[in-house]
């Protein structure tokens, strides 16, 4: 297989010349790719040896490269790549033999109807995308406008339900100690009618029941009403973050968007 590339050593001298020739370092390391690379060629690891080929050209702008190149691709079948590193090769080998460059045009016309099958296809594939693309355009204008909804206030709104059920909560057991005080109010003044001993152990217990009832009354009064009244204002923080988002499609691709905060 060796003989399907094409040496270093006896092609150097047909390189094109070159604005600034490599140094003898830059060039035992190309030639070192060369043969790794070959290696891989004759192993019929093509894949593999394209890369190593590819950096070695990098390295020297030898056209011998672009032959092996060549030869890689169309060993893994990649006839569009092949023929465009034949012609390359072609151009830049100005010193190759008549019937090095005969060969090369023949591989060339070999890899044509293949190349003109795999352009045809892309192009083909091309426009369908396009088309398919300009559908989709139009579909979406012949939806007209369309809304969509950002809301970026959801926990607060969340976090307002929480503080408005405590606030509730609270509320209801004030309400539940008030009613409580105020029974033990209406005992006591009902046994006091005709007169009371405050000696009595019962009577100064319901009276400090009584009184406790009522503080605890307030305070969740108290607790309710300012959990009920930040509960409020955080749902409204958070409608105040919802956004409502107006899309319209334009003639050529694109939309413009346009927002206002829903409440």
């Amino acid at each position: 297989m060796r003989s399907a590339l094409l040496a270093v050593a006896l092609t150097a001298a047909t390189a094109s010349a070159q604005p600034k020739k490599p140094d003898n370092a830059t060039r035992a390391k190309a030639a070192a790719m060369y043969e790794k690379g070959s290696a891989h060629y004759e192993a019929g690891r093509f894949s593999e040896a394209i890369p190593l080929f590819r950096d070695a050209y990098e390295m020297v702008r030898d056209p011998v490269y672009l032959f092996n190149l060549a030869q890689s691709y169309r060993k893994v079948l990649d006839c569009e790549r092949a023929s465009e590193y034949y012609l390359r090769y072609l151009q830049e080998a100005t010193d190759a033999d008549a019937k090095q460059r005969e060969r090369v045009e023949g591989w060339r016309r070999e890899l044509a109807p293949c190349v003109e099958e795999r352009q045809t296809a892309a192009e083909t594939a091309r426009k369908a995308q396009a088309q398919a693309e300009r559908a989709r355009r139009e579909a979406e204008a012949a939806r007209g406008p369309r809304y969509r909804t950002i809301d970026d206030g959801q926990w607060f709104r969340i976090g307002g339900y929480v503080a408005m059920g405590l606030g509730a909560v609270g509320v209801g057991l004030g309400v539940s100690y008030g009613i409580e005080g105020a029974n033990l109010k209406d005992e006591l003044a009902t046994t006091c009618a005709s007169g009371c001993t405050w000696t009595d152990e019962a009577l100064r217990d319901k009276d400090e029941a009584g009184k406790r009832a009522n503080t605890l009354s307030k305070a969740f009064w108290i607790g309710g009403g300012v959990a009920l009244a930040g509960g409020v204002a955080l749902y409204f923080i958070g409608r105040s973050r919802v956004e409502r988002v107006l899309i319209t499609p334009v003639d050529g691709g694109g939309a413009t968007v346009s927002t206002r905060l829903s409440f």
